[in-house]
């Protein structure tokens, strides 16, 4: 694993302070109090990060903001991933309107995920998913990104666990898990009773969130095996690739209204899996997996 970098890590977090409250200015003792940042510390970093353009600094108040520079990376990096989302629209639109599910389409971004398009209605109990809204990339949240991710990449999001720190039993099933939504091809995430209903109902509460994904870190929540028994499901996710063999974009159904057998799942997830390698085509992507089999040049 790689070595932490105090500073790096520092640096993110101020930034997603702000970005999390971009409506908000915030003093230099305001963000030490919120991020436990020696003064001295920060007032060098952000005088760095201010000189580069990354922050602005209002010079009555001393507050900061999030600068010019750091909104031009973000707008560049979001125009890609909409243009990559207009191949995506039709397909996911015919994937919904097949299955009477809620089609989403997610990419990540940082340490978040960030909704970017929504096909289907949404359904009574289920998840109210706008475009624009974020959530944390953190256990148990983005197995799907992670899967074919390097390990040092998984460990990095293991360890981004809100709450408490996971068990070693439990790290074991995040990374049994990941292999398994790689072996697979999607994911597939249990609805753990009111607990689901709640992160989807609380996606706009930036507060609300973290508690709720320190409960679900905890739970049963990812599926390995789905047995002889029916299974009341909460989402199927599955891949789009870009051309650098990584995930550009995750398409996920919501809004499952009966328990599934093992055969029905198997059913959805070839039509969800269908959708996103037609996706991966559309933008010339290419699977790792397919290549690493020798179906791919």
């Amino acid at each position: 694993m790689a070595r932490p970098a105090p500073a790096v890590d520092r640096t993110v977090a101020v930034l997603n302070l702000l970005a999390a409250h971009p409506d908000t200015a915030f003093s230099l003792s305001e963000m030490c109090r919120r991020l436990d940042i020696n003064k001295a510390t920060a007032h060098a970093m952000l005088t760095a990060l201010a000189d580069s353009g990354f922050l602005l600094r209002n010079p009555r108040d001393k507050s900061y903001t999030l600068g010019p520079a750091l909104i031009a990376l973000g707008s560049a990096a979001a125009a890609r991933r909409l243009e990559l989302v207009e191949f995506a629209r039709a397909p996911m639109q015919s994937l919904a309107a097949a299955t009477g599910l809620q089609c989403v389409v997610s990419s990540a971004m940082g340490e978040e995920i960030v909704f970017l398009a929504v096909a289907g209605e949404v359904v009574p109990f289920g998840p109210h998913v706008r475009v624009g809204q974020r959530i944390p990339l953190a256990p148990p949240i983005g197995t799907v990104f992670m899967a074919w991710s390097l390990p040092d990449e998984v460990d990095t999001w293991l360890h981004r666990a809100a709450g408490s720190p996971l068990t070693e039993p439990e790290l074991e099933r995040f990374r049994n898990g990941v292999r398994a939504v790689r072996r697979r091809g999607y994911s597939v995430g249990l609805e753990p009773d009111v607990l689901g209903v709640r992160l989807g109902q609380s996606l706009d509460d930036h507060e609300a969130v973290p508690p709720l994904l320190a409960e679900l870190s905890h739970t049963s929540y990812l599926m390995d095996d789905f047995g002889g028994s029916t299974h009341r499901i909460g989402h199927l996710a599955a891949p789009v690739f870009g051309p650098d063999e990584r995930v550009a974009m995750v398409l996920t159904l919501y809004g499952f209204q009966k328990q599934l057998s093992g055969v029905d799942i198997d059913g959805l997830a070839a039509r969800l899996t269908g959708t996103t390698r037609e996706i991966t085509f559309a933008v010339r992507g290419r699977h790792p997996d397919l290549r690493v089999s020798g179906l791919l040049d």
